[in-house]
């Protein structure tokens, strides 16, 4: 799935899209996206600027963004609703994220009651686990 088609999910944009592309998903089980760090962001000038690295944070926020991606692919009643992070559970933080990496994030679906839903996501570079989560969404 392009750009073009995930955007009609979520509402971000750039220069705050932390999703390139989505690979796979299955409605209501699982989405697997991508995101290559571009060491141009505007950011990197000044987060530990002699040594960038991108910020867990923003990891964290790639993951939302893909739960937004598949929550709007699984339920079409919910197409175009705002979506806000209520928890970060569980949060750990394995490995550094440098320009140029590919985070490779993967999110499954837990639970769903009224309008919160529960995902596990965890974010790769090549095979290595650089952060995981348990992240529930709440959708307006």
């Amino acid at each position: 799935m392009n750009k073009n088609n995930f955007l009609k999910f979520i509402l971000h944009r750039y220069p705050f899209l932390f999703i390139d592309k989505v690979i796979s998903f299955e409605k209501k089980i699982y989405l697997i996206s991508k995101f290559r760090v571009c060491p141009d962001i505007f950011f990197f000038s000044g987060h530990f600027p002699k040594n960038p690295i991108f910020p867990g944070v923003l990891i964290l926020e790639s993951m939302m963004q893909s739960a937004g991606i598949l929550c709007g692919i699984s339920y079409k009643n919910i197409f175009k609703k705002l979506y806000y992070l209520t928890t970060i559970k569980n949060a750990k933080f394995k490995r550094l994220v440098f320009p140029n990496d590919v985070l490779n994030i993967k999110i499954f679906f837990l639970n769903h009651h009224k309008n919160f839903i529960k995902f596990n996501g965890f974010a790769f570079v090549k095979d290595l686990l650089v952060c995981e989560a348990i992240i529930t969404i709440y959708i307006q």
